[in-house]
């Protein structure tokens, strides 16, 4: 993987992304560093390798141009936008179609993705919705509240619990500094009433159970999306019929009221958006918007539902991640399209196992990360060890 990776990305590739120049931010690469979060990361790490090394071993049309852009460009617009159109493409692929990756356009221009299985012609544009400025900078706030709570409590030797502010100002720090001291000076519970939430200081460590939360996060994300939708919907004009796929990036789940329906609901919630998308862009077929949660413990059990004019999906993929997917075509129904898109949506925990069985990795992942019967052998205390950490100079 290390070889073939390298040869796709290039040398000195992960050194331009996490050193990026000209204050660009470049890829989170954290989640695939399997030397420091382990089996997950290694997961993640397979995945990232097997759609790759998948479309360049099938000499998709278009791989090598996605080569050229991620090794000129190694920053997290980029980065996420063409590992999930890789993902995408594989899917394509494993579900009969013959794949384009960036076609052109007839009027000029590159495209995503197209896909063609029997009949049907699909063209397909990506695209990738992350949370908005307000909820960073909420994020952001929540962070420095949080981290000048522990700065008191390393200094004082007390703990706090209740609630946060929606915004950190300088009578709030002045306001939990005085109540910090008095606390520790008078070993007395300190309550901080101020801005409607009340914070409690104790002395001593704090408890198993003790939570400091942040205030309530809502809002609306709908016209964003639509928005977002309608962005593309007028790049795609030139292709004469397009499908619009978006992947939510933390831009709806879990911050709207949206992600608490049921799958028919929101199946019904998009249906009603994308009406007046469909009246203004007669040339969008249809939307397909996926989502995914890491779960811990059980995974949810698999669920279909069939509406009149949408599908939804949810699936547990490998490592515990849970897709929600949910495909909406217009009135003018296109089977043959429609249902390749179902079937890419309701396929996809099966994709990474085909693929690296096509590779030449029987047994799928499980048989990458299955503990060997026989036992491992340790190096001797003379022989140097092998560095699993990439350290930027």
């Amino acid at each position: 993987m290390i070889e073939d990776l390298e040869a796709f990305f290039g040398p000195g590739w992960l050194h331009k992304a996490v050193c990026p120049a000209n204050g660009v931010a470049g890829p989170t690469m954290g989640p695939y560093f399997a030397s420091l979060l382990g089996i997950g990361a290694f997961g993640t790490l397979v995945g990232l390798w097997a759609r790759l090394q998948y479309l360049v071993d099938a000499a998709t049309p278009g791989v090598g141009q996605m080569r050229r852009n991620l090794r000129a460009n190694p920053v997290a617009d980029e980065f996420r936008h063409h590992l999930a159109l890789a993902r995408l493409a594989v899917q394509a692929e494993l579900a009969g179609a013959r794949v384009t990756l960036e076609p052109s356009k007839p009027r000029g221009g590159p495209g995503d993705l197209r896909a063609v299985r029997a009949g049907s012609d699909v063209f397909l544009e990506l695209r990738t919705l992350g949370p908005d400025k307000k909820f960073l900078e909420y994020s952001q706030q929540v962070d420095q509240a949080q981290a000048f709570l522990r700065q008191l409590e390393h200094r004082y030797g007390v703990h706090w619990d209740g609630d946060l502010p929606h915004e950190p100002t300088d009578q709030w720090r002045e306001a939990v500094g005085a109540a910090a001291r008095r606390s520790a000076a008078d070993g007395a519970t300190v309550e901080v009433a101020l801005e409607d939430v009340t914070l409690t200081v104790r002395p001593g460590p704090a408890p198993a159970g003790t939570v400091v939360a942040g205030p309530v996060w809502e809002a609306d994300q709908g016209p964003r999306l639509l928005r977002a939708l309608m962005a593309k919907a007028v790049k795609t004009e030139s292709a004469g019929a397009a499908w619009l796929w978006l992947e939510d990036a933390g831009a709806l789940w879990p911050l709207s009221a949206f992600a608490q329906d049921s799958l028919p609901g929101k199946e019904e919630a998009l249906r009603q958006v994308l009406d007046s998308l469909f009246d203004a862009h007669p040339h969008v077929l249809g939307v397909v918007l996926t989502s995914g949660e890491q779960r811990v413990g059980t995974p949810g059990d698999d669920i279909d539902h069939v509406g009149h004019r949408g599908v939804a999906f949810r699936r547990t993929l490998p490592g515990g991640l849970m897709r929600e997917s949910v495909v909406v075509h217009r009135r003018l129904a296109v089977p043959g399209q429609y249902r390749l898109m179902a079937d890419m949506c309701a396929g996809e925990p099966a994709w990474l196992d085909r693929a690296l069985d096509i590779l030449g990795v029987s047994g799928g992942l499980a048989a990458l990360t299955i503990r060997p019967a026989a036992p491992i052998q340790r190096l001797s205390p003379g022989t140097p060890r092998p560095s699993g950490l990439y350290l930027p100079s």
